[in-house]
C-alpha cells in the first residue's frame, strides 16, 4: 500500500466514522423530538404538522433537555414548554414537579438558569421573561429606576432554598418580583410581588 493510498483510506474511515456519528446523534434528536411532540399532542390536541419545537440549548445540562413548542396554525401567543429528564417527558405542574427537575438537573447551574426553570415550569407562574441583567429589557430597568425600585440579578442562597428573581409578563408589562423556596426534599413554593404595575 502506497502512502497516498494509506491517506485515502484513513480518510475515507475518518469521513465515515463522522457520518455515522452524525447519524446516531440525528436518530437521539429525532427520538426526543417525538416524545415532545407526543406529549403536546396528549396534552392539547396539536398535531405535527402544526407544531414547531425548538431545544433551548442554553438550557440544557447533564442528560436533561428543554423545549419550547409553539403552533404555527393557530394565533397563540404562549409556546408550552417541556423538558426530558432521563429520557422521560416533563410537563409544566406543581412545585414538587419543579423540584424533580431541580434535583436531577441542577448540578453546577447557576441563579439564572434556576430562575428559568422555575418561571418556565411552576404553574402558578406561568411563563414570563427572566430579567437575568440589564440588557434584557432596558425599557423595564428605566421605569424601574424612575419608581425608585433597584435592579437586581437572579440570586440564590449558599444552600440553595432560596431564589429571587424579576419576572416581567410581556402581555401586561407588570413586574414581579419572584421568591421561590424550597424545605430540602420538599415541593419548591412561589411567592410573587408586583413590582411595576402595568404599563398604561
Amino acid at each position: 500500500m502506497t502512502i497516498i493510498s494509506g491517506s485515502i483510506l484513513l480518510l475515507w474511515v475518518l469521513v465515515v466514522s463522522s457520518l455515522g456519528a452524525r447519524a446516531a446523534e440525528g436518530t437521539a434528536m429525532d427520538d426526543k423530538v417525538t416524545k415532545i411532540a407526543e406529549a403536546a399532542k396528549a396534552e392539547y390536541g396539536w398535531t405535527l404538522d402544526e407544531m414547531r419545537i425548538d431545544e433551548v440549548e442554553r438550557l440544557r445540562q447533564q442528560s436533561c433537555t428543554f423545549y419550547t413548542v409553539g403552533n404555527t396554525v393557530r394565533p397563540l401567543s404562549y409556546q408550552a414548554n417541556y423538558a426530558l429528564v432521563g429520557g422521560k417527558v416533563v410537563a409544566p405542574g406543581d412545585g414538587n414537579v419543579v423540584a424533580r427537575i431541580l434535583d436531577a438537573c441542577s448540578n453546577g447551574a447557576g441563579a439564572d438558569w434556576w430562575a428559568e426553570i422555575v418561571t418556565r415550569f411552576h404553574r402558578n407562574l406561568g411563563s414570563g421573561i427572566v430579567l437575568r441583567d440589564e440588557t434584557v429589557r432596558p425599557d423595564i430597568v428605566r421605569k424601574m429606576a424612575a419608581a425608585g425600585e433597584k435592579f437586581t440579578r437572579p440570586a440564590m442562597d449558599k444552600a440553595k432554598h432560596s431564589l429571587t428573581f424579576l419576572l416581567l409578563n410581556p402581555e401586561t408589562y407588570i413586574l414581579y418580583r419572584v421568591q421561590a423556596t424550597r424545605n430540602p426534599g420538599g415541593p419548591v413554593e412561589v411567592v410573587k410581588s408586583k413590582i411595576l404595575p402595568a404599563a398604561a
